[in-house]
Formats: structure tokens, C-alpha cells, sequence
């Protein structure tokens, strides 16, 4: 008897969560079986793929779909495919000289955690990952727990990923201290936490970097930035720095160093070295108040205050030059952050947040120059993606793709007429664009231009390297506050 394989050796490189499927072609070739059964077993050593169950091969000619394991994990995998022909069932007995072998290897790339505000330092909001939403499924629903005086929970800020795990902070309610708790993506259970006293003024939203979870406090005397184990939550530093009684935006980490921008009777711009502690330096720019700096891959530090766009070093802190000023930029909360898109092109909101909402205008870096102010007004934070920024305007009501170069609409989707009014973030994938109105969250299908899922919970959204898909329910808005709108709910759905 003989067995003959015609796939080559397989090479697939993914990024993780993808599916993937290695096809196994061959031929089995017998004489005078008689009554005999042939038996096919097809067995992986390195357990990268899903193999089958052994059975009866009737047909010589056969194809095997080996679905990638959910088991695997980011890296280099290596390992042998084995077909053998065999006369029983349990394949006890195989067939002489009919078993073949199929070499593969397989590079599964690490997808972006959701590490600060709209996920990234560059506050672009964008997944690289390709979504199908007949696929989507609610996981798991956390509330944060009750204060003891009442059944009020209080609202929470939105989370931030980190090793299948995800962070939530809440600020103090009633009797209630300010929280920061760790959960498992699997099933929402809590990990472990840490309680902050009410002589801390207003804790912030979290960021989470290289094994450690940053949030924090504000309160005059009380302003720190603390800095915990991603793992067990073992605390790692608490530095101080300057703030006049603000909230604040999540920290932008990016390379062991941390950044705040917050100040004192103006914007300044903190950088913290996680592996001590202990600050780096200090510099003007971007406002006191419900602020973060955006970084690109270049050394560049970009801190917006509606007005100007101070760009610094972000190794030292120095000027490497502004844009600006421009009429409507005062040093209030700006509600808001700068967004780095294509090389060379920052975009940010004009003017401060009590206008609600407010034209984007686009900054050419190389230049120092402004490139392009819209004639809209937008709401949510936008996302950026392959040159195209999405933002939702609420008069005319619009969630719009903006080509970043020119400013101009590209396309424009028109909700119906119960949804009233954009608000929270806006995220984007290679496939989908998530928006919420006052009625349901929408993933919009950028090729068809129109909604290909919803859900009655609009919030603001997260998606974590695992492909989870937060929720943070809120039918009400504050604009650009953080947790504005938070019922204190927590919504987890797989997307695969």
C-alpha cells in the first residue's frame, strides 16, 4: 500500500486572531484490499492545528481543512503534519509504507493592546484586524459594585487592556473611595483591585503599558501618578506632579515613559520613566485639564490645546516648534486629544470644549503649517486610518470619512431618525468603523458604507489584542468627559 501527499510545506504568517486553515492534499494507493478498511489519521505534533477524528477513507483522493487552535499564541510555531493509513479505527494497526509527513511553520504576530486613551499613543483608535460581525457574541457583563449607603454604582472610565486581562477605574461615589479593578477577558471576574481614600480628589482614566497599569490621582497636594503590577496589582511608583484641581486624560505610554499633561495656571506636559519613577523632564504645552499628548515613531511629542500644536522632543522635552496660535484656543479642559494619522499629518479639535462640537483642522508637521480647518463641526473622537479620518457631526447629522491630505468628505452614512445625536469615541478596523448615537452602537461596513451590526447599548469601545470588543454602556453625554454617561456597566462580546 502506499499514501502520497502533493501540499508543499506549509508557511503562514498571521497576526493573532486570525483564521486560518492548512489544506492537506493526498492520495492513497492499495491493491487486493478484499474487505480491508483504510483508516485515515492525521495527527499534529507541534498541537498548532485541529486535527480530526480517524475514519474511513472509501475514496483514495482526500482533503483535509485543518483549522488554526484557538490555543496558540503570538510566535514562531513550528512543527509536522503526519498522515498515516491505517486497517482499524484506533489505528493500532497501520498500513506499511503508508504514512507521509508535511513540515510547516507558522508566525502568529502580536496584535495592539487598548493601552490608553482611543487605544494607542498616536489616539488613532485604529485595530489593524478584520472583523465578521455574524460572529459577535456577548461574553460577559461586569458592574462595579455598590456603594455601601445606597444601590447606586457610580459611572467608570473606559478600560484599558493588557495580557488578556482588562482595567477599569472608577472615581469615588457617596461613602465609595476611587477604585482601579483587573479583569479577566475569559469571564469578567475580578482579579484583583486597589482602593484608593477619598483624601485623593478625582482619580482618572487608566493607561496600561508593558506589564504595568498607570492611573492618576488629581487633588492639588494629591496629584500623583501611580503605576501597579499589570499581573497582581503590586504597586510600583507613585510620582507627583503640578495640576490646579483638574481631571485629567489616561497617561500616553509608549516606550517605558510615561506622559500626563496637566499643569498649573497653564498646559504642561510631565514624562515619567516607568523604571524609576522618577521624572524625566517637564515642558509647556497642550492645557490643565482633560488632556493627553499624542507621539508618532519619530521622537516627536504633539500636545494640542484647540489653539496650538506644540510639538516637542520626547526624549528631553525640547521645542521642535509650534503651530498656532489660532482663535478659540483657551486654557480650559480641552476634552480632547491630538491625533497622529499618516507621516507627517496631526489632527486635532479646534477651539475649547464648551462649544461641543467643533471643526478638526489638520496639521502638516514637516511644514509647521496648518494643512486643512473643516467647514463641519464634529462630536465623538475620531478615529484615523490609511489616510481617511471618521468623525460624527451632529448638524447636519453625519458620521463622515474625511480624507486626512484634503480635508474633504469622502463618504458620509445618515442614521435614521430615532438616532438623535453622535457621542463617545469612534473606532476603526481594516473592515468596520464603530460609532454610537443616543440609541445603539453601529459597526459600519466600509465597503458597503452602511451599518452590518448593531446593539442597543452605545457606549464608548474598546477592542483588546485578543479581539474582545468593550462596551461601555451610556445613552448621555458630557462632551468629551470621560465617564460621562456611564451607567457603571461593562460589556464584553468575542468577535471570534
Amino acid at each position: 500500500m502506499g499514501l502520497t501527499l502533493s501540499t508543499p510545506p506549509i508557511s503562514l504568517t498571521l497576526a493573532f486572531g486570525d483564521d486560518a486553515k492548512a489544506d492537506v492534499t493526498g492520495r492513497w494507493t492499495a491493491a487486493n484490499l478484499g474487505s480491508a478498511q483504510v483508516y485515515l489519521q492525521v495527527a499534529d505534533d507541534g498541537g498548532t492545528f485541529v486535527t480530526p477524528a480517524v475514519t474511513a477513507s472509501g475514496n483514495p483522493d482526500f482533503v483535509y481543512s485543518l483549522p488554526l487552535s484557538n490555543a496558540v499564541v503570538p510566535g514562531t510555531r513550528a512543527g509536522t503534519i503526519t498522515v498515516r493509513a491505517c486497517e482499524d479505527v484506533q489505528c493500532v494497526k497501520p498500513y506499511a509504507s503508508a504514512s507521509q509527513t508535511l513540515s510547516y511553520k507558522v508566525e502568529i504576530t502580536p496584535m495592539p493592546e487598548w493601552e490608553t486613551t482611543q487605544g494607542n499613543a498616536a489616539h488613532n483608535a485604529y485595530v489593524p484586524i478584520t472583523l465578521d460581525v455574524t460572529r459577535f457574541a456577548k461574553a460577559w457583563e461586569w458592574k462595579r459594585p455598590a456603594v455601601s449607603t445606597s444601590t447606586t454604582t457610580g459611572p467608570i472610565f473606559p478600560v484599558v487592556t493588557s495580557g488578556r486581562m482588562v482595567y477599569v477605574a472608577a472615581d469615588g461615589v457617596s461613602t465609595a473611595g476611587p477604585g482601579l479593578f483587573a479583569l479577566d477577558e475569559k469571564d469578567g471576574t475580578v482579579k484583583w483591585s486597589q482602593q484608593f481614600t477619598l483624601r485623593y480628589g478625582s482619580l482618572n482614566p487608566p493607561a496600561a503599558s508593558g506589564g504595568t497599569v498607570y492611573v492618576p490621582t488629581t487633588g492639588h497636594e494629591d496629584t500623583f501618578l501611580w503605576a501597579f503590577d499589570a499581573a497582581d496589582g503590586t504597586p510600583q511608583m507613585q510620582s507627583g506632579f503640578r495640576t490646579q484641581w483638574a481631571d485629567i486624560l489616561a497617561p500616553t505610554v509608549k516606550d517605558g515613559v510615561a506622559y500626563v499633561n496637566s499643569g498649573y495656571y497653564g498646559g504642561v506636559v510631565y514624562a515619567f520613566e516607568r523604571s524609576t519613577g522618577l521624572k524625566k523632564w517637564e515642558a509647556s504645552g497642550g492645557t490643565y485639564g482633560m488632556n493627553t499628548p499624542a507621539l508618532d515613531d519619530a521622537n516627536r511629542l504633539y500636545a494640542h490645546n484647540g489653539s496650538t500644536l506644540t510639538v516637542l522632543d520626547s526624549r528631553d522635552g525640547t521645542l521642535v516648534g509650534s503651530i498656532g496660535p489660532q482663535p478659540g484656543g483657551l486654557q480650559v479642559d480641552h476634552r480632547a486629544t491630538p491625533i497622529v494619522g499618516a507621516e507627517n499629518s496631526v489632527t486635532g479639535f479646534v477651539g475649547d470644549w464648551y462649544n461641543e462640537t467643533r471643526p478638526l483642522r489638520n496639521y502638516a508637521i514637516d511644514t509647521l503649517s496648518e494643512r486643512w480647518t473643516s467647514v463641519k463641526t464634529y462630536r465623538a473622537y475620531p478615529a484615523v486610518a490609511k489616510g481617511v479620518i471618521y468623525a460624527a457631526s451632529n448638524n447636519p447629522k453625519s458620521f463622515d470619512a474625511i480624507d486626512e491630505k484634503t480635508g474633504q468628505v469622502l463618504w458620509s452614512w445618515i442614521p435614521g431618525t430615532a438616532d438623535t445625536v453622535f457621542f463617545h469615541n469612534v473606532v476603526v478596523t481594516n473592515n468596520l468603523a464603530f460609532v454610537s448615537t443616543n440609541r445603539a452602537l453601529y459597526a459600519i461596513d466600509l465597503a458597503t458604507r452602511k451599518p452590518v451590526w448593531q446593539t442597543p447599548t452605545p457606549g464608548q469601545v474598546a477592542i483588546s489584542a485578543s479581539r474582545m470588543l468593550y462596551i461601555m454602556p451610556g445613552t448621555t453625554d458630557v462632551y468629551g468627559y470621560p465617564s460621562s454617561g456611564s451607567d457603571g456597566r461593562l460589556l464584553a462580546f468575542r468577535t471570534r
